[in-house]
């Protein structure tokens, strides 16, 4: 069977070219692609956007920290009876700080410094808030020593005068111990004063001595030795009783002590008799 072959032109003869094929080249060429040029412009717009959101945030942080609206200038104070509200202010330490640096129990602790405070409450809130809440020491007696006048709550707390006390017992220290704000009282010594006074309302004075304890006078000026406050009632019970005898039997004590109420005693005070001047015969 005959073979038919294509006859190659002259021309690629005598130059020895191959033939080209013109519609397989086409198509084996290299398309154009936009992923490469859409990357770079996803990473840059990335990393644009990240120094964006970084400024942003720096800037936020400026404002927050530098603007007049998150300083306070001004507080809430409720519970104050004794010490007016500007002092505790001032002893807060707020005025003119940024809202972010306070700290709530920091700012307490600091109010309770004050030696009228036994508690403290603050609150804090956007934009610039600041409530308080305090709970004064109550005196519960007037403590005398010296010249010098305190007031000492339940707990025995010594705390400075702020006002005038009206009808607040007084204990007056025979020892004249030195105190300062903040020091403390034995406790048992002011309950067992208020006992007193609950028991005898008419007793607004009575005095304190390391060596006999409260002492406090009878109606007659009799000293009554009653201890370290304790039992105070039963004690009053066996004093009420002691006197009763005392007075039938026309006795003038010296003092009575009670600090044992199983053991009461007293002291008969001395008489001395001058005799009559002899007359002359």
């Amino acid at each position: 069977m005959p073979v038919s072959r294509k006859r190659r032109r002259r021309s690629e003869m005598r130059l020895g070219m191959q033939s080209i094929d013109y519609k397989t080249t086409a198509a084996s060429r290299p398309g154009l692609s936009l992923a490469p040029v859409l990357g770079f412009f996803t990473r840059r717009w990335a990393k644009l956007l990240g120094w964006g959101l970084l400024v942003g945030q720096v800037a936020l942080l400026y404002v927050l920290f530098t603007s007049p609206a998150f300083f306070v200038t001004t507080a809430t104070i409720e519970g104050n009876v004794v010490l007016t509200a500007p002092e505790i202010y001032a002893a807060s330490g707020i005025h003119r700080q940024s809202i972010f640096w306070l700290r709530a129990g920091a700012v307490a602790e600091r109010i309770m410094a004050l030696p009228n405070i036994k508690e403290a409450a603050v609150t804090i809130s956007l934009p610039a808030r600041v409530h308080i809440t305090v709970v004064e020491r109550r005196p519960e007696v007037l403590w005398q020593t010296g010249d010098a006048v305190w007031w000492v709550d339940q707990e025995g707390v010594v705390t400075p005068p702020r006002q005038t006390s009206g009808d607040i017992l007084r204990i007056i220290d025979d020892d004249r111990q030195s105190l300062q704000a903040g020091d403390t009282v034995d406790p048992q010594i002011i309950i067992g004063a208020l006992t007193l006074r609950q028991l005898s309302p008419n007793v607004s004075v009575v005095r304190y001595s390391r060596a006999r304890g409260l002492t406090v006078a009878t109606a007659d000026g009799w000293p009554v030795y009653l201890g370290e406050g304790t039992n105070i009632k039963a004690k009053l019970v066996v004093l009420t009783a002691l006197l009763a005898d005392l007075k039938a039997r026309s006795i003038t004590p010296k003092f009575i002590d009670v600090r044992n109420p199983e053991r009461p005693f007293y002291a008969p005070r001395s008489v001395i008799q001058i005799p009559a001047p002899r007359t002359s015969p």
